[in-house]
């Protein structure tokens, strides 16, 4: 009992010495904009449209993402510990599982000692164990692995419960009907058709999930099914044996990550061959288990990630764990030391790293509370963001949580952060320039330089420097939430509520003309789904006069994102009217207001 104890001690053992600066890891990237959903939760029906209702790609993941992030975010608040701390509870359980599934399909002690300690150093897991968002990947692991484990101790009842329960993880769960299948049929034959019904609730899932996912006709989502796969396939088997992954924190030789590449290939290459003449089918089993978790991202071309291949790995770390106590022990030995040598320095160096960037995060976060504090009616300009810190830390929009509003970036960080539309327009975070000047003129800004151990006020050097930089032009991206933009806004405007402002029947808008014929009239905006029970609201819009296609609010698009191509006689022109009508108008009880339409931002690009 005690050495079983400490043979799967020494997994979790790796697992903190690697992945200790993942416990103090702060929020990054996705993680602001789950922790957000909590900001929107009023009553009952947003709690449930909160967990529930589809989001990015129509995924639905209830426990891994919405549950995870607003149960903890209420206990916690931005306390990242709890978090940090769960996500590894759950590796530590997955750990276990690969141990006690490796064990009893080798029936070897060593290989269920070798298989979880292979998988936790390998550097693919880094996303998961310092990124809170990719929870979703560890939780899947563990119903994956939870599942597969009751099948192989035919524990049926309890595998349905947690192949039921992994669908609100992560949508690669549909893979594990074919994974109990492969096993069955590789090395269990009588019991493959215990594994049918399990395709029933994966096939309904695909379905509802297709029927949920946004149609994708460009971008990194948009899927390549063709021969590009088998090249991608190729870069996550490279990625997932380590040597390659060097290079992210040095620069070896050139020819060195290749030679260790084809060395490992080609010693489990034989191993494998080897293991298939003699009849023994493990080592397919767990190929097959690499290939069927990773098959649903391969069409994925142009989005491919590490992160994809955090359950992928487990199969290749069970085939290492058998060849580790069945092959050539000279041959094994040099092999796992080859993927170690490579693994571990990369695994240890990017948690380090990945603490470090959260870290500035958190300090950035720090600094404009402190600054909302010294400044409370005053606007906040950020300078010196830099690409990384925009796209970990302000993209997602994490002053909200701490209470912060009308922060923004100088009207410089659009020439100087790299455009990445697949992931937002920097336009949405920046104070255009015209704007700018007439805050800093009137004293209704304030300036902070980012980047060192504490933000620094640079008001005043910013207030000389800045009409040498700047134009007073018409902005052409208007968020009527912003003070400083209200005087683009006709008289009937209601006043600002948060983010957005209502209009009653009638409205108009301000805004700096296109520069080229290809630019479009885009606007967001918002209407109460309760409202919208009534009909549809058509709303009307004309620039300098010339009415543009009619547009409908209705069910289901309670948020509203239109856009309109623009007449040619607007290029070039300085600014142009926009006027707003809507057919339809209330008035909420108690409030006496006349509400047409709420609006966030009207913006030209």
């Amino acid at each position: 009992m005690i050495r079983a104890a400490a043979l799967w001690l020494v997994p979790v053992a790796v697992c903190l010495a690697l992945y200790w600066p993942g416990l103090t890891v702060f929020f990054q990237q996705d993680d602001f904009a789950w922790l957000g959903l909590s900001l929107g939760i009023y009553s009952p029906r947003d709690f449930w449209r909160a967990m529930f209702a589809p989001m990015a790609q129509g995924t639905i993941r209830p426990w891994s993402e919405r549950a995870f992030f607003m149960g903890f975010y209420r206990l916690f608040g931005l306390d990242p510990l709890p978090f940090r701390i769960w996500v590894f509870l759950t590796q530590f359980a997955n750990l276990a599982l690969i141990a006690a599934i490796t064990r009893r399909i080798t029936v070897s002690r060593a290989a269920g000692v070798w298989a979880p300690l292979l998988w936790i150093s390998n550097s693919v897991l880094i996303s998961v164990m310092t990124w809170s968002s990719g929870y979703n990947q560890a939780l899947c692991a563990f119903f994956l692995l939870s599942a597969f484990y009751c099948f192989l101790r035919g524990w049926y009842g309890r595998q349905w419960i947690a192949f039921l329960l992994g669908f609100g993880a992560l949508e690669i769960n549909v893979v594990y009907p074919a994974i109990a299948t492969a096993y069955a049929l590789l090395l269990d034959r009588p019991r493959w058709k215990k594994t049918l019904p399990l395709w029933l609730p994966s096939i309904a899932f695909t379905l509802l999930h297709r029927s949920f996912a946004p149609k994708v006709a460009g971008g990194p989502y948009l899927m390549h099914l063709d021969l590009s796969i088998f090249t991608t396939l190729g870069k996550y088997w490279l990625w997932v044996l380590g040597p390659i992954r060097l290079e992210n924190i040095t620069t070896p030789p050139a020819w060195l990550a290749p030679a260790a590449s084809t060395l490992l290939t080609a010693g489990l290459t034989l191993w494998v061959a080897r293991c298939v003449r003699r009849r023994d089918w493990k080592p397919l089993f767990f190929l097959a288990w690499f290939l069927i978790t990773l098959a649903p991202v391969l069409p994925l071309r142009d989005h491919a990630s590490d992160y994809y291949l955090t359950i992928p790995s487990i199969g290749l770390a069970m085939l290492v764990g058998q060849a580790a106590w069945t092959a050539n022990r000279i041959v094994s030995s040099l092999l796992i030391l080859v993927y170690l040598g490579f693994s571990l320095p990369v695994a240890r160096t990017a948690a380090r790293w990945s603490n470090i960037r959260s870290h500035r995060i958190e300090r950035m976060l720090a600094g404009v509370a402190r600054a909302r504090q010294l400044h409370p009616d005053k606007l906040i300009l950020l300078h010196g963001v830099n690409d990384e810190l925009f796209y970990t830390g302000i993209l997602d929009k994490p002053f909200r949580l701490i209470g912060v509003a009308d922060v923004y970036l100088t009207p410089e960080s659009a020439e100087r952060i790299t455009p990445k539309p697949e992931l937002g327009f920097v336009t949405d975070y920046v104070l255009p320039q015209g704007p700018t000047l007439a805050g800093l003129a009137q004293g209704r800004i304030v300036v902070y330089e980012v980047g060192g151990e504490r933000l620094k006020n640079i008001t005043r050097l910013y207030e000389a420097t800045s009409p040498l930089q700047l134009k007073a032009e018409e902005p052409r991206r208007v968020d009527v939430g912003n003070p400083l933009l209200a005087y683009l806004l006709g008289k009937s405007w209601h006043a600002r509520e948060a983010a957005y402002r209502w209009m009653p029947g009638r409205a108009t808008v301000r805004i700096g003309g296109p520069r080229t014929a290809r630019e479009r009239l885009y606007i967001t905006g918002y209407y109460p789904a309760e409202q919208l029970e009534k009909g549809p609201v058509h709303v009307r819009v004309s620039v300098d006069g010339q009415p543009l296609p009619e547009s409908t609010v209705q069910r289901g698009m309670e948020r509203f994102d239109f856009d309109y191509v623009l007449p040619a006689a607007l290029v070039g022109k300085a600014s142009f009217e926009i006027a707003l009508e809507v057919d339809r108008t209330f008035t909420p009880p108690g409030d006496g207001r006349e509400l047409g339409l709420a609006f966030g931002v009207f913006e030209v690009r």
